[in-house]
């Protein structure tokens, strides 16, 4: 396979997939979103929680109001109970952990959130003072805060809808078979209360509505869309075409409730306008765990070229010393986006081992029936030492420098050269929104056992119900798979 032809696949890669071209900036934008809203709320919350410490403070103090007041108020909550800073900071906490700082507008959060930051500065009276006293103090600090923020939330929402609206306001494309019977037509329009601005409309109910969705990866390229607005009846294929499309770009997907169950989705009801609706997708929530899937890549990479560089001395040196030539080479492999990188394996193989496959036509049809390798009892290219360094994977371990790099992860699709793509026919963009693996979903359940069309159904069913624990889950199953030797060659 030549350059030109890898190019040329690329290229026409882009040319079906536009929807990659925003998938990264979709999710910096819905991240950034979130991260102004997080803080301007996170602003409001501590400036209510020093107000009414400060008011409680005063009333204590026989400053405001009256004696009676302070008298009745400091029996409730003696002097000192809720610390000075110690408070704030703790429902700060006690916010982030109940979730206050989604997108949920369920006030419980915010009285389980006052609950458990009361209960932190309380808990040590538990030893000293009776039961029902503590429950007392705790039902005041409760009543006396919940209300407060509540409030200062709700104030805090219609300013930023009003004084930032760039924060609130959504481009959206409309899938709609007849909007008006499924949400409310005050969210959609372009006033400073809108919450959602329509940029673009797919109708699909005129006509065939898979002959329209299939535009929808080219509208969200040409309008610059950051979510989808399901608001119609769509057939179960035609939404996991749609759900497939918003993952790929980095675009919300939002819907009126439905009961069919696609993967990848993971569905939560929203409140937007004073209207439910359910979210399936939450590019932020991806954004962020994507950040913490990098620093891990980054940190255990690291250590893991420290400790293994040893073994690489020693591997590197049997390559050598077996057939001339690097010790480490670099295969042109697709990843992120569709961008070509050089992917780094110990040589298993002798030099100009691509030069074998070019000149017997039946040797590369082989090649490609099998999965794009061949047996090693059948394969002229591999060398001695190459051979063993399949059979436990070590041929993969320069890898580590391109998970280090940024071009891979630990754990992804494993990467593909460009002929494979057509495997993956619609759904390419999907496989290349994400960085592809040291290890992957297909590589502990076959590996060079399991070809097309199974293996990208594994891989695509791994960007679909993606999380980090399923990272390490695939991890751990990776050391259990080379030690055994499933499915290596």
């Amino acid at each position: 396979m030549t350059t030109a032809i890898r190019l040329d696949s690329v290229l026409s890669l882009w040319a079906r997939a536009p929807q990659l071209h925003w998938a990264s900036r979709n999710r910096r934008r819905h991240w950034a979103r979130d991260v102004v809203r997080t803080l301007l709320l996170g602003m409001s919350d501590l400036g209510t929680v020093v107000s009414v410490r400060a008011l409680i403070q005063g009333i204590q103090d026989h400053a405001v109001l009256s004696d009676r007041l302070g008298v009745l108020l400091s029996a409730l909550i003696p002097p000192g109970t809720l610390g000075g800073w110690q408070f704030a900071v703790a429902c700060l906490l006690a916010l982030t952990i109940t979730g206050g700082y989604g997108r949920s507008r369920d006030q419980g959060r915010i009285i389980v959130a006052v609950a458990v930051a009361a209960l932190m500065m309380l808990y040590p009276q538990l030893w000293e003072r009776s039961a029902d006293a503590v429950a007392m103090r705790l039902a005041t600090v409760v009543a006396g805060f919940t209300p407060a923020l509540v409030l200062s939330r709700t104030l805090t929402e219609k300013l930023i809808s009003r004084v930032v609206p760039s924060v609130v306001a959504s481009r959206v494309v409309l899938v709609s078979g007849g909007a008006s019977d499924w949400i409310d037509s005050g969210m959609l329009g372009s006033g400073p209360d809108a919450r959602f601005h329509i940029v673009a409309t797919v109708a699909t109910n005129r006509g065939s509505p898979r002959r329209a969705l299939r535009e929808l990866p080219r509208v969200i390229d040409d309008t610059g869309a950051d979510s989808i607005l399901i608001a119609g009846p769509l057939a179960d294929r035609d939404f996991a075409f749609v759900a497939d499309t918003a993952l790929a770009s980095g675009c919300r997907l939002l819907a009126a409730p439905r009961t069919a169950r696609v993967a990848g989705v993971d569905p939560r009801a929203v409140w937007e306008q004073g209207a439910s609706l359910v979210e399936l997708t939450a590019p932020t929530l991806h954004t962020w765990h994507l950040a913490a899937k990098r620093v891990v890549d980054v940190c255990l990479s690291a250590v893991a070229l420290v400790l293994l560089s040893p073994v690489f001395a020693i591997l590197a040196v049997l390559v050598k010393l077996e057939s001339p030539g690097p010790a480490i080479f670099g295969h042109w492999r697709l990843g992120a986006g569709g961008r070509m990188f050089r992917c780094y394996k110990f040589r298993s193989m002798r030099q100009h081992a691509e030069h074998v496959l070019q000149i017997d036509p039946h040797l590369y049809q082989l090649y490609v029936d099998n999965n794009y390798k061949l047996p090693p009892h059948l394969d002229p290219r591999l060398t001695g030492i190459g051979t063993l360094l399949r059979k436990y994977s070590l041929d993969e371990l320069p890898q580590l420098f391109n998970v280090l790099l940024g071009d891979m992860s630990l754990v992804g699709p494993r990467p593909i050269v460009a002929d494979e793509l057509d495997h993956y026919g619609g759904t390419a963009a999907l496989l290349l929104s994400r960085k592809p693996g040291l290890t992957s979903n297909w590589a502990i359940n076959g590996r060079s056992e399991v070809s097309y069309p199974q293996r990208a159904d594994l891989e695509l069913a791994y960007l679909r119900q993606w999380s980090l624990r399923n990272d390490v889950r695939i991890i751990l199953r990776t050391i259990q798979a080379v030690a055994l030797q499933r499915g290596a060659y």
